[in-house]
């Protein structure tokens, strides 16, 4: 078996609408493939899908493996203050991390289900750490 990308990741939500518009008319998505007979989006940009799926019941406990899921953008700062007009509130403001040898400046805040989300502006050479062998 040869994996060739990473394809979609899922996000169950009993609020199918508040998430929707979140991702499509907050964050500025755009909705690249739909189900008729069902509430189930895919929305993205890039080489990677979100899928929405409305699941009545779907817990919003977060203490399971997830973390997070990070956008990258081309300046935190101004995507920051973007969202932050729009009334998105942040938990963590922009900062360069880590902290004296920035490979990244990054900034979180949630969805409406507490998914928690991540901007992320690589400015190192690469789009991810070293790798130290």
């Amino acid at each position: 078996m040869q994996i060739t990308a990473p394809h979609h990741m899922a996000l169950l939500t009993a609020n199918f609408d508040k998430l929707r518009t979140f991702y499509v008319e907050v964050l500025g998505f755009p909705v690249i493939g739909a189900y008729s007979d069902r509430r189930i989006i895919f929305i993205g940009v890039g080489s990677i899908a979100i899928e929405l799926i409305e699941r009545a019941g779907v817990s919003n406990d977060k203490s399971g493996g997830w973390g997070h899921f990070a956008f990258e953008v081309e300046d935190v700062d101004a995507s920051y203050k973007a969202l932050a007009e729009l009334g998105v509130p942040f938990h963590v403001l922009p900062n360069d991390f880590p902290e004296g040898g920035p490979v990244s400046r990054i900034a979180f805040f949630r969805d409406p289900d507490g998914n928690e989300l991540q901007l992320v502006q690589p400015l190192g050479p690469g789009r991810y750490p070293t790798v130290s062998t």
